[in-house]
């Protein structure tokens, strides 16, 4: 059984992964084995400090050792979990468990600036143990069951990702909400992202993204009208309308979390994590250029 601790609890994630973990409050499909959360450090927020007091009593509920300094999860825990809101905070709180030779998992978005997030990879290198860090919308049911049927369904020659892209200082562009449609996008079109055009409104945002293959997908982040989550894949054999469920997402999140720490390998290679990274990045710098042309590899 792997001990895992976790470090800020101003996300909704720091509850609702330890319910999961812990096998407290979630229905029996939801639980994960292999793994439980034993101590938490419930930390700073620079972004929603008000939301840590909530989390911490229901976490606590869950039989989690609390302690005030994040130092004092090392020699307790067997990998940790930074789940702090803001991507800019994940560099300084996984450091010291990188060093501790300790795996982390770190929260959506990664990190907010492309040398965050290489210096997270450089590190977990450096004292080799894996880093991990997704969307649990990547992972969820019917993904996956579309990946299953790529032999059926033919060669994807684009998508239409949407979901909503709800901003909040701290995490700018699309790494708040948006990274979710983001990661589903780069999910269903596979790894290799070569450019991307912004729109910007304030209803909404349109990103049209290009491979080297000729393959074009476009994602919709809305910040009006419906919250659905989804895609439109156009296939080499068939053109799917496929709206996406988060039930079963943050289980088989958690679940990849276990395999990471058991195997010591990465649920996903580092080079695709840093590709979100630069597609957010790409995609921030084309809306501030008027729907400028950006490609992930200038940045």
């Amino acid at each position: 059984m792997l001990r895992l601790g976790i470090v800020d609890f101003d996300s909704s994630h720091s509850l609702e992964f330890t319910r999961r973990f812990n096998h407290v409050g979630v229905d029996a499909d939801q639980c994960v084995d292999g793994a439980r959360v034993v101590v938490g450090c419930p930390g700073k927020s620079l972004m929603q400090p008000e939301r840590i007091p909530g989390f911490t009593e229901q976490i606590e509920k869950c039989g989690v050792e609390l302690v005030s300094d994040p130092a004092e999860m090392i020699g307790k825990i067997d990998a940790i979990l930074v789940l702090s809101i803001c991507g800019k905070a994940h560099l300084d709180r996984v450091r010291p468990f990188f060093e501790a030779g300790l795996p982390a998992y770190v929260d959506k978005p990664f990190a907010c600036s492309l040398e965050d997030a290489e210096e997270i990879v450089r590190l977990s290198n450096e004292h080799s143990v894996p880093v991990f860090g997704s969307s649990a919308l990547r992972y969820c049911e019917e993904v996956k069951a579309f990946q299953s049927r790529q032999t059926v369904l033919g060669a994807v020659n684009g998508i239409i990702s949407y979901g909503p892209a709800k901003r909040a200082e701290g995490n700018p562009g699309l790494f708040h909400y948006g990274i979710h449609p983001a990661e589903i996008l780069l999910t269903v079109m596979g790894p290799g992202c070569e450019w991307v055009e912004t729109t910007y409104t304030e209803a909404a945002e349109l990103v049209t993204a290009g491979w080297p293959d000729g393959r074009i997908a476009t994602l919709r982040g809305n910040r009006a009208g419906s919250k659905a989550y989804g895609f439109l894949a156009f296939c080499e054999n068939a053109v799917i309308d496929q709206r996406l469920s988060a039930r079963y997402a943050y289980r088989n999140l958690c679940q990849e979390m276990v395999k990471t720490f058991e195997t010591g390998q990465p649920a996903l290679p580092n080079e695709v994590t840093l590709e979100v990274v630069r597609f957010v990045l790409a995609s921030l710098k084309s809306e501030e250029n008027t729907g400028e042309r950006v490609r992930l590899d200038s940045l």
